[in-house]
């Protein structure tokens, strides 16, 4: 488990990143009828939820690097400023097309967040609980995932559109607020500020782990095409099932708080020296639930198959983080983390286009069949990992 001195200095962040995505998930269940209400198609659709995740692509490791350089905490509030008025710009949106300009600079905003975040709290993390660190990241993460948009569709169904956005952007401030006043630059950051990492000195990943580092961010890869097709075709699957936007954010509350839960559990495993193990059986969990999802009918079985889904990914995520801060460069970890998360952005990016057009050409089925298929090929990458030495 995490010392008393690792989980008090990360209360703050934890927080921060509860409060964060409890705020930008409100939309979840009503996103895909709000869109294609502005006159868009499902491929249409497609692009505007992946534009989101392409931005990301292009500027995450780039504000890794500059978080290396200028310290973690400036960029970090400057991405959370976004979370704040981005939600009014979608209340007074006209038009699909107006939506790409939005979730662009919304992507821009979460470069600025999710990696960082992640890199401030390995460099608090001891080494030995590096694994627990990250389960409880990601449990602060999911079971906010898993909220939001129980309380988005409620809000939706009983107060409107508008207000959804007007919480999201409220909690925006909250998280900003708790980052300024409780969350401390790490000292070694403090010293390194305006002087570049030495990078020709030492390798971003360490001799004999390339292809382990790859596999790992297929990991993630893959849990970011999980969240592509909840995001994009959730909705549409469940309203094909007879369900309302209550019964989607149900679940979302099942397959986020699975995924938190068994992030607390699966991360202190991870610290016991069964990595690659969890990285193995994690993603297996997921993609036999994927393949599952067509046979469901009912609530009950739909809402077991993704708390199979989350139970994977609690298995396979915090391992595979752990893993990365094992077996790559310390002073080049916001660059690290930009990498690793520009892996799960690249997930959510492919996730809906390949959502949007299979479901185009054949329905919401085939876009499943498309995930099950991927899902299994990176089952099987998941195979050339290596432990690392701290763990042997």
């Amino acid at each position: 488990m995490p010392s008393l001195k690792d989980s008090g200095s990360l209360a703050p962040l934890y927080l921060a990143v509860f409060v964060a995505v409890l705020g930008f998930s409100l939309v979840a269940p009503f996103f895909p009828r709000y869109v294609m209400d502005l006159g868009a198609s499902y491929t249409m659709l497609g692009f505007i939820v992946s534009i989101y995740g392409a931005v990301q692509l292009l500027t995450q490791i780039p504000i890794g690097r500059l978080s290396d350089q200028m310290g973690r905490k400036k960029i970090l509030l400057l991405g959370l400023a976004t979370f704040s008025f981005l939600p009014l710009l979608y209340i007074y949106a006209k038009s699909a097309n107006s939506l790409l300009f939005i979730r662009a600079l919304g992507g821009l905003g979460a470069s600025a967040v999710w990696p960082i975040a992640m890199a401030l709290i390995v460099d608090r993390a001891e080494a030995k609980n590096r694994g627990a660190a990250m389960g409880r990241y990601n449990a602060a993460f999911f079971s906010a995932l898993a909220l939001g948009p129980l309380i988005g569709g409620v809000l939706y169904d009983f107060m409107g559109l508008n207000a959804p956005f007007y919480l999201w952007a409220l909690l925006g401030g909250a998280s900003f607020f708790v980052v300024y006043f409780r969350v401390k630059e790490p000292e070694e950051i403090r010293v390194k500020m305006g002087l570049l990492p030495a990078r020709g000195k030492e390798g971003l990943i360490a001799p004999g782990y390339r292809l382990t580092f790859l596999a790992c961010s297929c990991v993630v890869l893959w849990a970011g095409v999980v969240g592509g097709f909840n995001f994009t075709m959730l909705p549409g699957f469940a309203a094909g099932l007879g369900f309302n936007a209550a019964d989607v954010g149900i679940i979302y509350l099942v397959y986020g708080g699975s995924t938190a839960l068994f992030n607390i559990y699966f991360g202190r495993q991870a610290d016991r020296g069964t990595r690659k193990k969890l990285i193995f059986a994690g993603c297996l969990a997921g993609a036999v639930s994927f393949a599952a999802l067509p046979l469901a009918d009912a609530m009950i079985s739909v809402a077991f198959l993704f708390a199979g889904l989350g139970m994977g990914l609690g298995m396979a995520s915090p391992a595979a983080a752990a893993l990365i801060a094992d077996t790559t460069s310390n002073a080049r970890r916001g660059e690290v983390y930009g990498i690793f998360n520009t892996a799960r952005m690249s997930g959510v990016v492919l996730g809906p286009l390949i959502a949007g057009m299979t479901a185009d050409q054949h329905g919401v089925d085939g876009a499943v069949y498309a995930f099950t298929i991927l899902a299994i090929a990176i089952t099987l990458g998941t195979l050339i990992v290596r432990e690392s030495n701290e763990m042997k």
